[in-house]
Parts: C-alpha cells; structure tokens; sequence
C-alpha cells in the first residue's frame, strides 16, 4: 500500500525549498497538499502532488488563515495520513491538539521562533519540550543549525540541505560594462534591501536585478528603482539562468540582529556554485566562513560597510576572479540530500 503523506505548508507553492521536497515525496508516496495564496498560477509544484487543498486568499487576512487551518484540522479529523509534514513552528502550534493523534510528524524548520528571540539549544528548555512534544523527527538544513536544537530533540533529528534542484548547465555569462547583482528570494530591508538601496545609491551605473516576494514597504520601493529590474515571483531554474546569464554576484546578506540571521542556511550559496556566480555575504553570518574557505564570493568584514563607494569599485575589480571547483558543483546537489527527506518519513528510494 502506498504511504500517504499530508504536507501543510502556508506557502503559495512558489517556495524553491517547498517545491524540491514535494518532487522528492511524492515519487515514494501520496502526498495530500494544503496550501494558500492568491494566484494558482505561481503554484509551481501543482504537478507534484496527487491532492491540492488550496486555499484563496491574501496570508494577512484574518479570514484566510481562518480557512487555511480549518482545512488542516478537518483532513487531520477525517483522514489517517501515514505522516504529517509541517512547516515551522507557528503551525505545530496552532495544530498542536490534533497532532497526538497522528502517527508521524515531521517537522521542517525554515526560520527558527526560537533562533529569532535569541534563544537557541538548551535555553527555554521547558518550553520547547512542550512546544516540540508531537514531533516524532525534525529537519533543518544544516549542521550548524542541527547544533541549535535542544539536545533532546537533536536525537530524533535529520539534516536536509538546501541544494539546488540538479547539476545547472550553466551558460556562459555576458559581463555589461557596469556591475550587475541579482538580488532574489525573500526581500527584506534587512536581509539584502537596504545593501542593494545603499550600492545603488554609491555607484550611479549599478544595476539590480531582483526578484522574489517583497516583505515590507522598503523591498517595495526599491522594486520601482529606475536601475532595478523587477521581475515578480520565479520558478527557482529561471532565477538561476538569470543569475548566470547576467549577474556578476548574488545579494546575500543578513543583519546580525538575533541568531536567526547569524546562523542563515541560504539556498543562494549553493545556487551561486551552480551558476558558477560569486556572491556578497557579510563576516557576521557563520556561513560565511565556508564562502571564504572555498573561494566562491566576496565577504564583508560587516553588515553595513564604511565606504558603499569603495566597496562597489573592489566588487567590479574582482567579478572575473572567481573559480568554482567542478567537484562542488556535483557535490551540492538535491540528489544528494533526497535520502534524509525520505527518511524523516520513512520511506526509501
């Protein structure tokens, strides 16, 4: 018998990570979806699932979270589903009750609310226990966040990297005259909006080109800079054969205001040696280090550099120096990471 796996994620499907996952379940099992967002069409793993549960709706509104976990706590009621796959911690609370009557949670943690109030491992001990209590395994991304856990939950923990999807034909890429970044994924003035606002404004030949989903009113207005090309919401290939094509480096940068940011696991690092594209990380973020080690990009001593001016000239010095090494490439891949996700869920290849 086919297993049968619930997956609720409040996503509208276009999350790169979300897709991968999704792909790699349902090859093994039959997976049940409930997601939420405005437009069907950006809802890019449609293909993916064998049952879509998707909810209409702007996720601010109070009536579509409204709706999005009745939808939940019905399937979990009427349905016995050999696993439940939960996105973050937000969720497992909401839905905690019903959870105790499933028989496998699986817990995948994108952004942290422990890491985000600075609260990481042992601390608040008590609390997480209660709050991890249905979980029957966890997945995070990394090592370094694994270590993040409390140590009781990181017995039943499974680390799921966040490789790009396969080996990228990368094409050879056409440098313009003045220094191109791509600046993509989640868009926050805290997490790339206010580097590229400050380069843009340094050198007045800089160009930005930019795509994801805009999360506040900062991210906004940068998108309707006259040297910003917007580009919406895109499938994560399109982004990266962009990136490859045009782009001198990838935008990843993250202000080191709580352990979340500091202990990033970005899905750009991985795409940036497939697009064979350096990127722009900052010294504070601890991934840093393995950008330094293998030559891949250009780090910031800080989030917020002395001199944009200074900066921007060394950038377009430097964005023909980079290798990357044919063995990281093949290395990093989702082919490579396939097998723990399975295994979170109990299933084979």
């Amino acid at each position: 018998m086919i297993p049968r796996i619930l997956y609720l994620s409040f996503n509208d499907g276009s999350d790169m990570r979300i897709n991968k996952e999704l792909r790699t379940l349902s090859q093994a099992a039959s997976v049940s979806l409930v997601a939420v967002g405005q437009d069907l069409s950006q809802f890019y793993a449609v293909d993916s699932v064998h049952k879509l549960h998707f909810v209409t709706g702007n996720r601010k509104s109070a009536g579509t979270l409204i709706r999005y976990f009745f939808t939940c706590v019905r399937l979990l009621l009427w349905h016995r589903y050999d696993s439940i796959h939960i996105i973050n911690e937000p969720q497992l609370l909401v839905l905690w009750p019903m959870l105790w009557f499933q028989k496998h949670v699986v817990l995948d943690i994108f952004d942290s609310i422990f890491l985000r109030k600075n609260r990481p491992g042992n601390q608040s001990k008590w609390l997480k226990r209660i709050v991890y209590a249905p979980v029957d395994c966890t997945i995070v991304t990394d090592e370094n966040r694994l270590g993040l856990l409390p140590e009781f939950l990181q017995k039943k923990s499974l680390v799921v990297p966040n490789f790009p999807h396969e080996l990228f034909d990368s094409p050879l890429k056409v440098h313009s005259p003045h220094l191109t970044l791509m600046y993509y994924g989640w868009l926050g003035e805290l997490r790339g909006t206010e580097t590229a606002r400050e380069l843009l404004a340094a050198d007045p030949e800089l160009c930005v080109i930019m795509a994801g989903w805009l999360a506040d009113d900062a991210s906004r207005t940068l998108a309707r800079h006259p040297r910003v090309q917007w580009l919406g919401v895109l499938p994560q290939t399109e982004a990266m054969r962009i990136a490859a094509e045009k782009a001198d480096y990838i935008l990843c940068v993250y202000a080191p205001i709580n352990d979340n940011n500091i202990n990033a696991s970005p899905n750009k690092i991985f795409d940036a040696i497939q697009t064979l594209t350096p990127i722009v990380i900052n010294a504070e973020v601890k991934v840093s280090d393995f950008v330094k080690a293998n030559k891949i990009g250009f780090v910031l001593d800080r989030y917020r550099p002395s001199d944009y001016i200074s900066l921007c000239r060394t950038l377009f010095s430097q964005r023909e120096s980079y290798e990357f090494d044919v063995s990281l490439r093949k290395k990093y891949t989702w082919k490579n990471a396939e097998s723990a996700l399975l295994k979170a869920h109990g299933l084979h290849q």
